[in-house]
């Protein structure tokens, strides 16, 4: 028998945080390497002229900046191991993490989806569900694969036509009735 309730994990890929920890890691590492040996001028786009001074300051600014993401990264680490983050696909409704940084889940019933729309940005891809709460974004790069995207994609699509064809059954006999009363 095949089950009614689909689950999907839903959190960053460890090959991601690994390739940008290590990225960025040795971004600051280049970089700071470069400030504190710095005794040159830069010239930016030929547009941008800093002296060593200025140029010293600068390769400390993109030292800091590129520490900040590989906190980011520790920060994805931990994200990925205390929360156990999933989409569950039920015959009424989803189940959706409440929030990117959220153990708490909330759910969202078919027949109020009110639109599905799929986009990508950047090569991203993103399915925006729209519901009387606000907008439920699905991003396809926290789900285990693009096939399992597609899947989703399908299956919301397949709910809410069956939840919207459902709902207009019920409401025409209750219309005739009314024509004809």
């Amino acid at each position: 028998m095949v089950s009614d309730v689909l689950k999907y994990e839903y959190r960053p890929k460890w090959a991601l945080i690994i390739l940008s920890g290590a990225f960025f890691g040795l971004g600051t590492a280049v970089l700071g390497y470069k400030a504190a040996n710095n005794d040159r001028g830069v010239i930016i786009n030929n547009i941008i002229e800093l002296g060593p001074e200025g140029a010293t300051t600068f390769y400390w600014v993109l030292a800091a900046i590129s520490a900040g993401f590989v906190a980011t990264t520790v920060f994805l680490v931990y994200q990925r191991v205390a929360f156990h983050q999933r989409l569950v696909f039920g015959p009424a409704a989803m189940t959706v993490p409440a929030s990117r940084w959220s153990r708490e889940e909330k759910v969202i019933a078919y027949q109020d989806i009110s639109a599905l729309t799929e986009t990508v940005v950047s090569g991203q891809r993103f399915l925006y569900v729209m519901h009387p709460g606000g907008r439920y974004t699905i991003a396809a790069t926290l789900l285990p694969s693009n096939a399992a995207f597609a899947e989703i994609c399908a299956l919301l699509a397949a709910k809410v036509r069956e939840e919207q064809s459902t709902e207009q059954s019920h409401s025409e006999p209750n219309a005739a009735a009314d024509v004809g009363g």
